[in-house]
């Protein structure tokens, strides 16, 4: 892999690390909450479950619908963006690299808006 793709990975791994931080933000404040794994580094054979745990939970908890697919959404394109990471890490594209930026793009989008939900909808 070259220098720059290299580097595009590093961005990526920090973008998804980031997303995940957001959702556990998120699963901290929701109507019933949710505890994830943290630490300094959670190993993706750590997060992928907990990522999964959550999606499957959505529609349990207590919110509008709109909310629940917020939830569901950030979850599924979360994990969409670290399987593509894993494909990336094995063997480099361009499009796969390109496709874990957008997946994270929906995601945090999902996720913000529901967090803003929750903060302005708590208590």
């Amino acid at each position: 892999m070259a220098d720059r793709d290299d580097e595009i990975m590093r961005t990526l791994a920090y973008s998804i690390s980031a997303t995940y931080s957001l959702l556990v933000d998120v699963c901290a404040v929701l109507p019933v909450p949710i505890t994830m794994p943290i630490d300094r580094h959670i190993p993706a054979s750590n997060a992928v479950p907990a990522i999964q745990r959550v999606a499957a939970l959505a529609e349990d908890q207590p919110m509008g619908e709109e909310q629940e697919a917020q939830l569901y959404t950030g979850c599924i394109h979360l994990l969409a963006a670290i399987d593509l990471y894993a494909l990336c890490a094995v063997r480099w594209e361009e499009t796969r690299a390109e496709g874990v930026g957008a997946n994270l793009l929906y995601a945090d989008e999902a996720l913000k808006n529901l967090l803003v939900w929750l903060l302005a909808n708590a208590g």
